[in-house]
């Protein structure tokens, strides 16, 4: 990290805004902030910037109610956005610590988030996080859609630190005097042992999360190529609810999977199962369990889901 890179931090996350088209002034933006380092830094950015990129802030934090300390999280970013003038809404949640806990939560959060009703809402992602999440996929065998990671923008979601270090944030809030509290994180979890392993990619290729980061951006530009001609294919390929096996037969492999994977719909099933269709199965009739209860039919060479 450079003392340039913290100097320069607020115009590159400007010119980020700006040209990646995250909202247009005027818009309404509601800024997640937990209170730990990567959310703090965001809300003083977003605020300190906002004559610049026009944006109307609320800043929501929520507690998860899993915690003693969440409550004062909570109030020490409700204090920050009075002393800096934002406007401040909060939300408790009311989850059990049942089996799914960390994806109940996160979709939780996502709910509280959009219930404001803004026109955006924008997180503290940042280049790390973006390098967890590309490895993550690589280690699920994920294809293209899961190995591009998180994108600057989606629908209304938007990230504006996604091209940003962590040692940059963490720099510029010291530079800046910010208070924030630690994130707690459960180092037995899936992200906890990813996090661990980063340092030593370092050590065999140095700048690791940037080089992670930087394929999942060529991937984002090509799976969106590959998206425009899977909705062509679809056209071609879809009737009466399902795909013609033989069309799709004709169709390139790589656009099989993503026909194949439109018409499941269900993001749990495995692309090795799929796979076995683009090598031939079902060319004429029968069926494929693809598990979770979707079954997936070859009736008159119509390939179509069930579900039970």
């Amino acid at each position: 990290m450079s003392d340039r890179a913290v100097r320069t931090l607020q115009a590159r996350v400007l010119e980020h805004i700006r040209v990646q088209d995250l909202w247009e002034p005027g818009q309404t933006v509601a800024v997640g902030v937990s209170g730990g380092v990567d959310s703090v830094v965001l809300m003083h950015l977003l605020h300190r910037t906002q004559r610049a990129h026009g944006g109307e802030l609320v800043v929501m934090s929520i507690n998860h109610a899993l915690r003693p300390e969440a409550a004062e999280e909570v109030d020490l970013v409700a204090s920050q956005c009075r002393l800096i003038g934002l406007r401040f809404e909060s939300c408790v949640l009311d989850l059990d610590r049942g089996a799914n806990l960390a994806e109940r939560a996160r979709l939780a959060r996502r709910a509280a988030l959009t219930s404001l009703g803004t026109d955006r809402v924008a997180t503290a992602h940042h280049q790390d996080d973006q390098a967890e999440t590309v490895l993550y996929h690589l280690l699920r065998g994920s294809g293209m859609q899961g190995l591009k990671g998180m994108t600057a923008r989606s629908g209304v979601w938007v990230r504006p630190l996604i091209r940003e270090p962590k040692a940059v944030l963490l720099g510029w809030a010291k530079q800046e005097g910010l208070q924030w509290t630690e994130d707690p994180s459960n180092p037995d979890s899936q992200r906890g042992e990813l996090r661990r392993i980063m340092p030593r990619l370092d050590a065999v290729h140095g700048g690791s999360a940037g080089a992670l980061a930087r394929s999942a951006r060529l991937l984002a530009r090509e799976d969106e190529l590959l998206s425009r001609l899977s909705d062509e294919a679809w056209e071609r390929v879809s009737a009466d609810g399902g795909l013609q096996r033989a069309r799709l037969a004709q169709e390139p492999e790589a656009l099989q999977l993503r026909l194949l994977r439109r018409l499941v719909g269900d993001k749990r099933v495995r692309a090795d199962q799929l796979e076995a269709v683009v090598a031939g199965a079902l060319m004429r009739s029968g069926k494929l369990d693809l598990g979770g209860g979707v079954t997936l039919h070859c009736d008159d060479g119509l390939l179509h889901v069930e579900r039970s």
